[in-house]
């Protein structure tokens, strides 16, 4: 499932629908900038009329803690040009109490619209309220906005399969039954990250790799899946078989980008990655496609804090001293790995073949149902 865009109208096609305030007033961009766009693009002035305060301003509702990305866009009208580093906009984030959980002074400086990243966290579910205060010396002559989302982040909404159904995997506990391809296992351990639109800006390593509903092959994923650059998926294809002697084999994320539907995720936002580990590698599935579960190997040790290292070594007690478990497939080399998507990408192969998975993963879509059925 793709991040959810909970501000309505965010484009100001429909106006001011959906948005309250003082001085409201939407019109095509082509009014303020000579030349911009067809008259089709609307987009708010936050200087209406002379002598008036603009405040434009919405209310949403989440159901579930959660992390997300404010992004929208800025810009001056021609008209204000003179005006740049005055002129501008206020944006605030406040919860049902107002209490402030963002604010920032947005001053635009050309005529020429520029995307604003600002994350945000919201600590319960409840109303929220986003709000737009126009700044500088109200002469009617002022900044544009346009495109206001509030992105709510996706790898923690993943769904995941379990003994009772899908389950998102921000809300897996230690003690669930996560179904693997062998049946339910106990969650043992699950590890959570949070990683905010500027550390992906200065580490983007860290922006996460979509695979696009049905990208896999046989209707996998079922919705749009985002994971770690790292996170290894299971590949079952013929190339494999002819390279390793096993059709099955997991390969990180980041190296299916190889194929169609698949790549990194360009813009920087906020998200929680979460990391489920059970009692030994396994598949699991994620939006009913087969990914492996916490994989302790060196790197992944060396990553966890010192309390956490203390949970896992009681079910991994080989991953301090080094040894590495027993995946649940083949990991192949880097340089095979890349060889393999190569040869895929090449030939037109998906990473889950038809012709191999109707014998091995006959009910690959519903792993779920599959399994609570016995």
């Amino acid at each position: 499932m793709p991040p959810t865009n909970v501000i309505v109208n965010g484009d100001f096609s429909a106006r001011t629908s959906g948005w309250t305030g003082t001085d409201l007033e939407t019109n095509p961009l082509s009014r303020y900038i000579s030349g911009a766009g067809d008259g089709s693009n609307r987009v708010a002035e936050m200087d209406g009329r002379s002598g008036q305060t603009t405040v434009l301003e919405q209310t949403f509702t989440l159901d579930d803690p959660s992390v997300a990305t404010l992004t929208f866009d800025a810009a001056l009208r021609t008209s204000a040009l003179s005006d740049a580093g005055s002129d501008g906009y206020t944006v605030e984030i406040l919860d049902s109490s107002g209490n402030v959980l963002v604010s920032q002074t947005i001053l635009p400086s050309t005529n020429s619209f520029t995307t604003v990243a600002i994350p945000v966290t919201f600590p319960s579910a409840g109303d929220y309220t986003i709000r737009f205060t126009e700044v500088g010396d109200d002469d009617s002559r002022g900044a544009l906005l346009d495109n206001v989302q509030v992105l709510i982040c996706f790898a923690g909404e993943t769904s995941i399969a379990t003994l009772d159904g899908p389950v998102a995997a921000a809300k897996i506990r230690t003690g669930d039954l996560v179904m693997t391809e062998s049946g339910p296992r106990p969650v043992r351990w699950v590890g959570r990250r949070q990683v905010s639109a500027q550390d992906m800006s200065a580490d983007p390593s860290l922006r996460p790799v979509r695979i696009a509903r049905g990208a896999l092959g046989q209707g996998v994923p079922s919705r749009d899946l985002m994971v770690s650059r790292q996170h290894r998926m299971l590949v079952v294809s013929p190339v494999a078989e002819r390279m390793f002697g096993t059709a099955e084999v997991l390969v990180p994320a980041i190296r299916l980008t190889a194929l169609p539907g698949i790549s990194v995720e360009p813009a920087p936002r906020a998200l929680t990655y979460v990391h489920i580990l059970l009692d030994d590698h396994a598949v699991v599935f994620a939006e009913d496609a087969p990914a492996e579960s916490l994989y302790v190997g060196d790197c992944v040790w060396a990553g966890l804090s010192e309390a956490a290292q203390g949970v896992v070594q009681a079910f991994c007690p080989h991953a301090p001293q080094g040894r590495v478990p027993d995946p649940a497939r083949l990991i192949p080399s880097q340089k095979h790995q890349k060889k393999l998507l190569d040869r895929m990408a090449r030939n037109g192969r998906l990473a889950l073949d038809g012709r191999v998975v109707a014998t091995s993963w006959p009910t690959l879509a519903k792993p779920a149902r599959r399994f609570a059925a016995r």
